[in-house]
């Protein structure tokens, strides 16, 4: 089995690509793919998408702004996370879409409508996007991200949990193509790379 985990901008464009890659992935892989969406926000995050807008990132007011959105919107993510795998990531990759390429600002009306558009329950939505325990998972996210020395997004870390003796994983870095990560795991399976570790991870 292959476990992947996807690190993402939850607001962001080129993780929009990644996240169908990894899906695609885990549709065309004759192994058991197990994949996960991790929204990371840090520095790099927030600077990305303020060169994107063309901001000014002296502004604080507008640095703060930005930090507010990717943080609401990751928790957005988390709550709807919590009526389903699939709905969660259905409800995420929309909310991409609509802000990068139907150009649509964030809002408690877009994020409503998206919610009914992944049929979530509303009230259930509503009540955990403000809870702690979403906040709660947000956390842990970034602790993973920390552990695993995830800087940028799109990065995927890939783990192959058939082969006890590759106790490392893969960590992959602008990770948008479908073809390279096939690639990388194809490689990955059939040989032992001499690899070049950050901690237990073998950066390509």
């Amino acid at each position: 089995m292959l476990e992947v985990y996807l690190f993402v901008n939850p607001i962001g464009e080129n993780c929009l690509a990644a996240e169908s890659s990894v899906l695609k992935l885990a549709t065309a892989r004759h192994e058991k793919v197990h994949y996960q969406f991790l929204p990371l926000v840090n520095l790099n995050t927030v600077e990305r998408v303020m060169d994107r807008q063309q901001l000014n990132s002296h502004d604080l007011n507008q640095r703060n702004h930005v930090f507010q959105t990717i943080y609401h919107a990751a928790l957005d993510y988390k709550a709807a996370l919590f009526q389903g795998k699939r709905k969660g990531q259905q409800f995420l990759m929309a909310l991409q879409q609509a802000l990068n390429l139907d150009h649509r600002a964030y809002s408690d009306d877009l994020i409503t409508s998206l919610a009914d558009q992944a049929r979530l329950d509303p009230a259930m939505f509503q009540e955990d996007r403000r809870a702690k325990l979403a906040q709660e998972s947000f956390e842990s996210d970034q602790r993973i991200a920390c552990e695993m020395g995830i800087q940028d997004h799109p990065s995927a870390v890939i783990f192959n949990y058939d082969n006890p003796a590759k106790n490392y994983g893969i960590l992959v870095e602008d990770c948008t193509s479908f073809e390279t990560l096939n690639t990388i795991c194809d490689d990955y399976l059939k040989q032992a790379p001499a690899p070049v570790f950050h901690g237990n991870l073998h950066t390509l």
